[in-house]
Order: C-alpha cells, then sequence, then structure tokens
C-alpha cells in the first residue's frame, strides 16, 4: 500500500505532464539570476518539468501572495538534487510559474533526513 508521499508525487508526476514548454514562465530577474550564479541550465530545468521521472519529494505551503507552493525535489545525480518551488495555474490560467532555482550538492535522502527531523 503507499504513503501519502507516494500518491502526491505520483499525482504530481502526472500533473506536470500535462504541462508543455509553452505552459512554463519564470519569475524574472529572479530566477535567471540564482540559475547563472548556480551554473544551471534553463533546458535542464524545462526537462525535468516535462519528463518527471526523477522527481523524488515534494511538499506544498502557503506562499507569501496565498498561492499553494509545490517544492519539486529532482535527483540529478548521486550527489545533486535540483529543488525547483512551482505554482500551479497561476492566475487560474494553464501555467506552471517556477519561482527560483536551487541546486543543492548533497542527496535528497539527507535532505528529507533532516527535515523530517524538526
Amino acid at each position: 500500500m503507499k504513503n501519502a508521499q507516494e500518491k502526491y508525487l505520483e499525482g504530481l508526476k502526472r500533473k506536470l505532464a500535462t504541462y508543455t514548454k509553452k505552459d512554463i514562465q519564470f519569475n524574472e530577474p529572479h530566477f535567471t539570476q540564482q540559475m547563472i550564479m548556480r551554473e544551471g541550465k534553463k533546458k535542464e530545468v524545462i526537462y525535468h518539468l516535462l519528463n518527471p521521472e526523477k522527481l523524488v519529494y515534494a511538499y506544498k505551503q502557503e506562499g507569501k501572495y496565498g498561492d499553494t507552493v509545490h517544492s519539486l525535489h529532482f535527483k540529478v545525480n548521486e550527489v545533486r538534487t535540483l529543488r525547483l518551488p512551482v505554482i500551479f495555474d497561476r492566475n487560474n490560467k494553464k501555467s506552471l510559474y517556477i519561482l527560483t532555482y536551487i541546486m543543492r550538492y548533497r542527496s535528497w535522502q539527507n535532505m528529507i533526513k533532516k527535515k523530517d527531523e524538526y
């Protein structure tokens, strides 16, 4: 039997699969500044969002304007995790709004363990 986190991830993967490249919007200029600072690539972000098989963890929280922000964690490799906080269907329009770019240089399992300790 699947736990709540597994069901949530499956739902997110199905939802992400319904979006196309034209539905993706970025919080500019903040997103690009963070991506450049962390030596990331927009192409990689788009790939992970549209092909979410590497989505390994997610949680949701309320954003500062009352939106629901889903923090998506993608396994890039054994020591890097890409975290993308996103808002689905912002302003009641089909869209995937990416707030910022966060690249973590530690495995996603360790991030979850730390979060669960609180």
